[in-house]
């Protein structure tokens, strides 16, 4: 089985107001095809697809950085 792919969330400063969800445990948005990691220490935050989840601000427990769900 080959590994699955990786994709790094930007990074963000921690919010005033907004969704915010710490992780772990690890979100499991869809079917597990992409690794969705930490922009600074890289822990898997998040299993899915590109562009299915918005707006989100995901609080890594793992380093405490804040990443955002939002690719552009």
């Amino acid at each position: 089985m080959s590994p699955h792919t990786r994709f790094s969330f930007k990074l963000v400063t921690p919010p005033f107001e907004g969704r915010v969800i710490e992780v772990p445990p690890v979100l499991n948005a869809s079917d597990h095809t992409v690794d969705f990691v930490c922009g600074n220490c890289s822990a898997v935050l998040m299993y899915g697809e590109h562009g299915q989840v918005h707006n989100v601000t995901i609080h890594c427990l793992a380093c405490g950085s804040y990443n955002t769900t939002n690719e552009e």
